[in-house]
């Protein structure tokens, strides 16, 4: 016997959810860029590399928050014929893209980087450099702190991928003013070498977002099996609990599992059984999609083809 509950929320909710998350999106797309743009303009016109670097490094929050904006569209899309089981996952993509933009930007400052500490150069550090670093630093933690908090009450993958981006500007804004710093007291090569730091961070940045981008989308199981059988085996009736598989990208999981039920059951009461686990899993896990298969603990019961073909009804 198998039963389903698609627990997802209304179209209303949905549609509802996905218009806070893009509010989000926008407020931060707008900061992000105002930030970048400050750090590269005055980073170019003073001629500090890390400067410039790190604009670049905010600048790509602008970017990724259009992809966001343009993931979560296609992600609220219902499901249809060919995808029974919803877009969601174009969100997913998104948070891909982000991650792969994060490590062109690395080279991007790689090459520039290398470039000063051969051919050399003093960049001119003055007080609107130190102002404009300080402002963004306050800029991006308050960003940070309101899309993280955002990202866990909405359940977006895409605004807690984001925050942990913006959040490395912090560290990296923190060790550009130490650079700069340094430069004003005439070690001039320090700029290039946060660059090269900035690098490195904004390469391990990618690479984190790509790795948890790529366990959405090779199904790896985001539920803890031995959880969600405890919360099963509450259910009075429920003698075991087992092959429990879940998958899912954010707040859209997808959840499997067989349960076993008295085999001398009435069907109406196993299928009963059956439906009490899922409204249970799906309260306490907040999972979109539950399907219960319920079988007999009677092995011989199990086994037998004909017991089998009631096993399956409904």
């Amino acid at each position: 016997m198998e039963t389903s509950t698609h627990s997802l929320p209304a179209p209303d909710g949905r549609a509802s959810n996905h218009r806070r998350v893009k509010r989000v999106l926008w407020w931060v797309l707008g900061l992000n860029l105002l930030v970048g743009g400050a750090k590269i303009i005055v980073g170019v016109a003073t001629g500090a590399i890390s400067m410039v670097a790190d604009g670049f490094h905010s600048a790509l929050d602008g970017f990724s928050n259009v992809i966001g904006l343009v993931g979560l569209s296609l992600a609220r899309r219902p499901p249809d014929h060919d995808h029974p089981y919803g877009h969601a996952k174009f969100e997913t993509f998104a948070i891909m893209a982000i991650g792969l933009l994060l490590l062109l930007a690395s080279w991007s400052v790689l090459k520039s980087a290398y470039g000063r500490l051969i051919v050399g150069g003093i960049p001119d550090v003055t007080v609107v450099s130190f102002t404009v670093m300080a402002l963004t630093v306050v800029v991006n933690y308050a960003v940070t702190t309101y899309e993280t908090r955002q990202g866990r009450r909405l359940k977006s993958n895409i605004l807690l991928a984001d925050a942990a981006h913006t959040r490395s500007d912090i560290l990296v804004s923190l060790s550009v003013i130490a650079g700069l710093a340094a430069v004003k007291l005439g070690w001039f090569w320090v700029d290039a070498v946060v660059a090269l730091l900035i690098m490195v961070f904004i390469a391990y940045t990618g690479w984190q977002i790509i790795r948890r981008a790529s366990g959405a989308l090779l199904d790896s199981a985001v539920l803890d099996p031995k959880e969600v059988e405890r919360i099963a085996l509450t259910v009075d009736g429920v003698a075991s609990c087992h092959r429990i598989r879940s998958r899912g990208p954010g707040g859209t999981i997808y959840l499997d599992m067989h349960v076993q039920v008295d085999g001398q059951l009435p069907l109406a009461e196993a299928h009963r059984l059956g439906h009490m686990v899922e409204r249970l899993v799906k309260r306490q896990l907040s999972v979109s999609d539950v399907v219960v298969h319920v079988e007999p603990t009677d092995p011989m019961l199990h086994d037998h083809p004909e017991a089998a073909s009631l096993d399956h009804g409904h």
